[in-house]
């Protein structure tokens, strides 16, 4: 029996996929990957300090998830944004059912990458998720 809880979990484990798989993709995979979605290429330059990136927004779903580049254009961080901070909130809870922990680093450890929960040291209403390897 589908339950809305089910479909829930589904929706979690979707969008936390879509983050998780951006991670060592180039830039121009995730572009091509995601073609169908609204996204917008950023190339942000300060100093010695050079990086690419591109931003997702996933209207369904109601979250912009973003990846920036290393040198090689590799996503190398994906920071995940919903549009409704209940949403975090929700995903926190299904991946304290479903993933370890560390207390030690902070950090949810994923399959094939860790998370960890952000404030926007700026817009301090504004949180979102990080997730790397």
């Amino acid at each position: 029996m589908i339950t809305k809880e089910t479909i829930s979990q589904q929706h979690y484990i979707d969008i936390i996929g879509h983050a998780s798989s951006m991670l060592n993709l180039s830039l121009f995979q995730i572009k091509e990957k995601y073609a169908d979605y609204p996204m917008r290429l950023m190339e942000y330059i300060e100093k010695e300090e050079h990086e690419e990136g591109i931003e997702i927004r996933f209207d369904k779903e109601e979250v912009t998830i973003t990846c920036i580049g290393n040198d090689n254009k590799e996503c190398i961080s994906v920071f995940f944004f919903p549009d409704d901070n209940q949403f975090i909130e929700d995903v926190v809870g299904y991946l304290k059912e479903h993933y370890d922990y560390s207390y030690l680093k902070s950090r949810f450890i994923l399959d094939n990458c860790f998370m960890k929960i952000k404030e926007d040291k700026e817009l301090k209403d504004n949180i979102y998720l990080l997730f790397y390897k």
